[in-house]
């Protein structure tokens, strides 16, 4: 079976000495903006229920008595409930409910079964010994349009389909990460990674909408299991995407601007991984690894996808790699935090700390061949990723005329080269660090303005990390006392059959500095509506417009901007990334 398995490079390891040649840009941290989650919780009840917006989701959870906390402790799957959807005034078949991937001691819960849109459904079955029973329905796609955090920048990757997805790529909401009052309910804590567990998610096979569906699990365990966040520290789809888990301090790198992965679930400038919530009571040193989907023998369940199993053999030779794992072997895990010990495989799975069905007898059947095909495969063993840091110009310098920029770059294994880049467009990349690592940037090549400087540091095995400082270029090159577009961003978000073009505006005036309270007006040409927005105290602000599914692409023309006694300068709108001519900008709908 391991020869079987899809030789993919590792989820870290970009062939970074062939991509690098294909930078383009690199940007500063950027608006996500995603569907905002619709929920509708209520008790279980025997009668239907109807919801207020169509049901992607809907999860099932209760409080168990001691001794009945998981599926294989009261009858399998069978014995745990049903639920059927309502289409267009037509019910369903009754679809059994199936343990979700994850669990916490004293609660059972469903995996989040796929509605389709439905209006209504209806839950039976749920055992008599099930305290405070309660149903979650769930709705990603078709709330409105909101910003849910930022994408943090970095050096852009040529590739159009990254093999990773960072919580800003995926539209997590960081504000389900906290409490009213603005305490984070789950503050990270992290220890020495011991063991790795697999998991799935019991969610629908075939997948057409995975971030969608990791937003939901986001939302069923942050809230509704009141943990705070995910409970895993990563998640793969049937395609191999890898997907950023449970936050881990800081927003990661992009994956569409050259992240790699390799800041997920790890600590800040160190190996130490967040503790996660996935496997009750053994969570501390223990890295949950979930695949999307079904792998139970039941009629919902299926094989696992070549894809999917590709990306996690590879993502789990990058774990044991990185923390000195031996894939292959038996360990006794020492819950650090407990003191609690229990005998498991280096590479487990969620069936071998407790009674439960994940992750599936298809996905656990394949656990002694994943082993020996992550043991034989080899790896560079020490290879972290280089560190980096702008050493010249110093982050609030003003700076004219020809600039030398320079970085310092370390790795364990060595620097290749490393590339500057200012505002999205390489100016330089050294090969030869003998001297020190530099590049020359003529300031006088664009109006005067604030200007981000980049450089990003590749090392021998691929790896590659980045660094920024913000700048003032002052040439007298711009319009004094004015204002103009620095930067236009468009964002996408799909909702069933429509789809909706954002565009974020970023408002500077003849220095480059950020301007609030700026009011800018336009139109989408494509459809003849006008719109207007108002920019923050970070200069930005948003406008959208929702178009069919028949609509290819939609253009949004910036008319004025005005700001107090600032006259507006359209000459100087500009837009670094270059998506757009910085006055007209067009949002084309993925797929």
């Amino acid at each position: 079976m391991a020869a079987s398995l899809p030789r993919r490079s590792a989820v870290y390891a970009a062939v970074m000495s062939v991509l690098v040649s294909l930078l383009v840009w690199v940007e500063p941290s950027v608006a996500v903006m995603a569907p905002s989650t619709l929920a509708d919780r209520k008790p279980v009840q025997a009668g239907p229920v109807q919801t207020d917006f169509p049901i992607d989701y809907l999860g099932v959870l209760w409080d168990t008595p001691a001794a009945h906390g998981h599926a294989d402790d009261h009858g399998g799957a069978g014995a745990n409930g049903a639920v059927r959807f309502r289409h267009e005034g037509v019910w369903g078949r009754w679809v059994p409910l199936v343990e979700d991937g994850v669990e916490a001691e004293g609660r059972w819960a469903s995996g989040l079964v796929h509605g389709g849109g439905a209006e209504a459904y209806q839950v039976r079955g749920v055992p008599a010994a099930a305290l405070d029973s309660r149903a979650v329905a769930i709705n990603t796609t078709d709330g409105p349009l909101e910003k849910v955090g930022e994408r943090r920048g970095g050096a852009a990757n040529a590739s159009a389909t990254p093999r990773c997805q960072s919580r800003a790529e995926w539209g997590a909401d960081e504000a389900m990460r906290f409490t009213r009052k603005g305490d984070e309910i789950f503050e990270p804590t992290f220890h020495e990674v011991q063991a790795l567990t697999v998991h799935h998610t019991a969610t629908l096979n075939g997948d057409e909408n995975p971030a969608a569906t990791v937003r939901a699990i986001y939302r069923y365990h942050a809230v509704d299991n009141r943990w705070g966040d995910i409970g895993y520290q990563y998640l793969v789809d049937e395609d191999g995407v890898v997907y950023e888990g449970r936050w881990s301090g800081e927003a990661s790198t992009s994956c569409l601007a050259g992240g790699d992965g390799s800041e997920f679930a790890h600590e800040t400038g160190g190996d130490r991984v967040v503790t996660g919530a996935h496997t009750g009571g053994w969570n501390s040193g223990n890295v949950g690894v979930a695949l999307l989907g079904d792998f139970t023998t039941s009629s919902a369940g299926a094989d696992p996808a070549p894809a999917a199993l590709g990306s996690l053999e590879n993502l789990l030779v990058d774990l044991t790699a990185r923390h000195g794992l031996t894939p292959q072997a038996e360990i006794t895990y020492a819950n650090p935090v407990s003191g609690e010990t229990k005998v498991v495989d280096t590479i487990g799975g969620h069936r071998d700390y407790m009674a439960t069905e994940c992750p599936g007898e298809r996905l656990y059947g394949l656990l002694p061949d994943i082993r020996d095909a992550v043991a034989a495969t080899p790896v560079t063993p020490g290879d972290g990723a280089p560190t980096v840091s702008v050493t010249s110009p110093s982050a609030g310098d003003t700076v004219s005329g020809v600039v030398t920029l320079a970085a310092d770059a370390t790795d364990d294994v060595g620097v290749s080269q490393v590339a500057f880049s200012v505002d999205g467009a390489v100016v330089g990349t050294d090969t030869d660090g003998s001297d020190g690592w530099t590049a020359s940037w003529d300031t006088g090549t664009a109006p005067d303005a604030q200007r981000t400087v980049t450089a990003v540091a590749t090392d021998t095995g691929g790896r590659s990390t980045t660094h920024s400082v913000t700048v003032t270029v002052m040439n007298g090159v711009g319009t004094p006392g004015s204002v103009h577009v620095g930067d236009l961003d468009g964002t996408v978000a799909s909702q069933k059959s429509r789809w909706t073009a954002g565009v974020e505006v970023t408002v500077v005036d003849g220095v480059g500095a950020v301007v609030g309270g700026a009011l800018v007006s336009g139109a989408w040409t494509t459809t003849g509506t006008t719109d207007s927005c108002t920019t923050g105290s970070d200069g930005t602000c948003s406008v959208s417009q929702g178009a069919g599914k028949g609509t290819g692409s939609l253009t949004f023309v910036v008319d004025d901007v005005k700001k107090d006694t600032l006259s507006y300068a359209p000459d100087d709108n500009d837009d670094p990334d270059g998506d757009s001519d910085g006055t007209t900008i067009t949002v084309v709908r993925s797929g």
